[in-house]
């Protein structure tokens, strides 16, 4: 039986020439755009997400900010979960978007934002072989990391993962997106997805 870690290797070369040629990427008819009334990043999904309220005086912890605020709403939890019906393959993006303050802002560097994405996959065991890092800085506060990879279940099923680390003006935003990587549907819509970020600016 092949190693699960050498089947990664075709599968990133069949995402890359997929997401190469317009026409083997299937692009939906139509996207939903998300952006928080409050943030500052928007992104194309191919449905409206659910979304729920992150409170100040919440019992979960509020997730991602060193000293939120004692009052009112701090954030939004936003997901969008698709399953397909024949192979049960499914493509999920969670979203946090949190305010907040310039301090915290301006004290996230390159080193800080990757190991907060490598937090988000502590259990995932993203293959070390297929793992990427990405990091941008733009004017003032406005930061993007990003860390991508391969991993395997216990059925051998290849997934890919991605985590977006933006940082805006007065908030962040995190999104997180894995899925089966041989639905040429899903590869399809993270391609959307991933093109689409953005910095909407402040409203």
């Amino acid at each position: 039986m092949p190693n699960k870690f050498a089947l990664l290797f075709v599968a990133v070369a069949f995402s890359a020439f997929a997401f190469a040629s317009p026409a083997t990427a299937f692009q939906p008819r139509s996207t939903y755009t998300y952006i928080h009334n409050e943030a500052e990043y928007s992104v194309e999904l191919p449905d409206a997400p659910m979304g729920e309220t992150i409170w100040a005086d919440g019992k979960a912890k509020i997730p991602y900010i060193d000293n939120p605020p004692k009052y009112g709403s701090v954030g939004e939890y936003a997901e969008l979960l698709r399953v397909d019906p024949d192979t049960g393959d499914k493509f999920d993006v969670k979203i946090t978007f949190v305010k907040a303050e310039r301090d915290f802002l301006l004290s996230m560097t390159r080193e800080k934002m990757m190991q907060t994405l490598n937090d988000i996959f502590k259990e995932t065991h993203l293959d070390q072989q297929t793992r990427e890092e990405h990091f941008n800085a733009g004017a003032d506060t406005l930061k993007w990391a990003t860390v991508t990879g391969f991993s395997a279940d216990e059925s051998n099923n290849l997934h890919f993962n991605a985590a977006h680390y933006l940082v805006g003006i007065n908030s962040i935003m995190v999104l997180q997106v894995t899925y089966n990587v041989e639905n040429k549907v899903f590869q399809g819509f993270y391609d959307t997805l991933a093109k689409s970020i953005k910095y909407a600016g402040l409203k």
